[in-house]
């Protein structure tokens, strides 16, 4: 009997402590509405405003968050180095094999195989202290080595890409090399849900960008003033978290063996 396939909530960008109260809640909505298996969320905003700490980490697990991709602020905060080994957490693959973490992790849902896969965009992108690099490495090539290792070992029934960068035209570009090779192609790091969700001619999810869940009307999550002063003025400024009410961005993925079944859903809600 073929099984039912997979049900998946993909969080986008989630913003410090308001972030984490939506999350807290509406996921039990969430997952009783779309019939949820598993859920991933964009962390690497997660714990102020850049990074992820060891209490959000367990925080986010205690609501129901399954896997956690990161994103170029994976170091920003150091107690990162405490969970970065846990399987959950999932930071950029196309970077330095020298930085602790993995960039893939493959969990069992449903009796299925499912691959999660972070990468780093390069345009735009440039990366800050503590990093070695400014920025990373290809990622057209990252993602051959770990295609050709699964081609060969058909150990992974489902692979899901969250390609975390700058620019449209390189997740445009990206989207399409792998369309057929994954799943579903999810573009994070912009904070903007784009009105692009759809099926690639060769059947991978694919959507630009998921979102940010965290403050509404807000620089992106940060406080507009201090934004705008540094923006205008050059004023240096540190950013601080919004106090606004907030906002639900993500999508559904169904993943299914049977291509009629899969389908992606974008996800937009105030709260």
């Amino acid at each position: 009997m073929m099984k039912k396939g997979i049900g998946i909530l993909f969080i986008g960008d989630v913003f410090g402590k308001p972030g984490i109260n939506n999350l807290e809640k509406n996921i039990p909505l969430l997952k009783e509405k779309y019939k949820i298996d598993f859920i991933i969320a964009q962390g690497e905003n997660v714990s102020g405003r850049k990074g992820l700490n060891e209490n959000d980490y367990l925080q986010l697990k205690k609501i129901g968050i399954n896997a956690i991709t990161l994103g170029n602020h994976v170091w920003a905060d150091e107690n990162i180095y405490k969970i970065i080994d846990n399987p959950e957490i999932i930071r950029p693959y196309n970077i330095n094999k020298n930085y602790k973490g993995h960039g893939t992790s493959v969990f069992t849902v449903n009796g299925y195989k499912l691959r999660i896969t972070s990468m780093l965009g390069i345009t735009f992108n440039k990366l800050l202290f503590p990093w070695n690099e400014e920025t990373a490495d290809n990622f057209f090539d990252a993602f051959d080595q770990i295609y050709k290792k699964d081609q060969v070992e058909k150990n992974v029934d489902f692979h899901i890409i969250d390609f975390h960068a700058e620019t449209t035209s390189e997740k445009s570009v990206f989207g399409l090399y792998v369309d057929g090779k994954v799943d579903a192609f999810i573009g994070t790091h912009t904070h903007i849900q784009t009105n692009d969700a759809k099926i690639l001619p060769n059947g991978t999810l694919y959507i630009t960008d998921a979102g940010m869940t965290g403050p509404m009307n807000a620089a992106i999550g940060a406080n507009f003033d201090e934004v705008y002063q540094r923006m205008r003025y050059e004023k240096k400024i540190k950013f601080t978290v919004s106090k606004n009410k907030t906002q639900f961005n993500g999508v559904y993925l169904k993943l299914s063996k049977d291509q009629k079944r899969k389908k992606i859903i974008p996800i937009s809600l105030d709260f």
